[in-house]
């Protein structure tokens, strides 16, 4: 259960630091802080009513906690100084760890069994754990953990949306913000009338539907994603199937039986460059088959636009 607003009443600046926006208006950030001890939640609450924005923190059992801004990992001091470099910094410790991750799974470890064995936690408000270490059925054999905080942001793919003709590809490097966007665009492209199934293997893209994914869309928890998205083609007739983070030639084939069936389809996938998504098997199909007509390649670097290409232009300069 998350924890009530009032828990941990407080407001952020934005990233252009010139709107003030209330940040835990879903609770994923109290749930965040109710899992860690209260001496590292105490500074990360500081550091936020400071104005720093983080995209991961990091627990490592009886090693220095880390944060993750703006790409690059700090560790925190005991006096509540980020700095690259671990200098006097505040350790999670081995029961601290092992609580923290007690209560992102919910207090049911065998609940989460099959996501620890593939690496990961889904907690409660698309919050994805990735998880290191021996995935035992208990937690005492995971070492580390990275909690991702999701985030919506409304408004960031106003441009992207009115590229969107059909298919269409966010890629981008870890942390770029693929999903952000990707949870935006649908919002956007629902509230323009279409009909959409998110195939929310994680429940990352819609934390169970507490982000604002809009009127015309339904999400279907499924790990396996092409099964989820041939399910969504019987049961759901939608007009666009969206995804995240395609990775595997059996996910690009399901995304073709989609696309022959007239349904659109929209996904992300981890890239640098165009090159690195004609090179993969997975996207590189997707890419040659005529799916896609559009790729957004995003960057890491905050404020950077993205840049949009049309398929059909880089088909014919591999043609070439």
């Amino acid at each position: 259960m998350f924890c009530s607003k009032m828990d941990w009443p407080f407001i952020l600046l934005t990233e252009s630091l010139k709107d003030v926006v209330f940040l835990d208006d879903n609770g994923v950030y109290s749930f965040i802080m109710s899992a860690l001890p209260k001496r590292i939640s105490t500074l990360l609450r500081e550091a936020l009513l400071s104005g720093k924005i983080f995209e991961e923190i990091r627990l490592r059992r009886n090693m220095p906690v880390s944060v993750t801004c703006k790409g690059k990992s700090y560790f925190i001091s005991s006096g509540g100084e980020f700095s690259l470099y671990s200098e006097n910094p505040i350790y999670c410790l081995d029961d601290e760890f092992e609580n923290a991750l007690l209560i992102l799974c919910e207090n049911s470890v065998f609940a989460h069994t099959k996501e620890i064995e593939n690496g990961y936690i889904s907690a409660p408000g698309g919050i994805r754990v990735g998880v290191c270490g021996d995935f035992s059925p208990s937690l005492s054999g995971i070492v580390s953990a990275n909690i991702r905080i999701p985030r919506q942001i409304k408004g960031c793919a106003d441009e992207v949306f009115f590229r969107f003709s059909g298919g269409m590809l966010l890629a981008g490097p870890p942390c770029s913000g693929k999903t952000t966007m990707l949870r935006e665009l649908i919002r956007k492209l629902s509230l323009s009338g279409y009909r959409i199934c998110v195939i929310d293997s994680r429940r990352e893209i819609s934390g169970g539907m507490i982000f604002d994914l809009g009127p015309n869309t339904d999400a279907m928890y499924v790990a396996d994603r092409a099964f989820g998205a041939a399910s969504a083609l019987k049961t759901m007739y939608p007009q666009i199937i969206a995804f995240d983070e395609i990775g595997t030639l059996k996910e690009a084939q399901s995304v073709l039986e989609a696309f022959n069936s007239g349904v659109y389809i929209l996904t992300t996938a981890h890239a640098s460059s165009v090159s690195e998504l004609t090179k993969r098997p997975a996207t590189g199909e997707l890419i040659a088959s005529g799916v896609l007509k559009t790729i957004v390649l995003l960057s890491k670097n905050i404020g950077e636009k993205p840049r949009i290409y049309d398929v059909q232009e880089i088909i014919n300069e591999i043609d070439c």
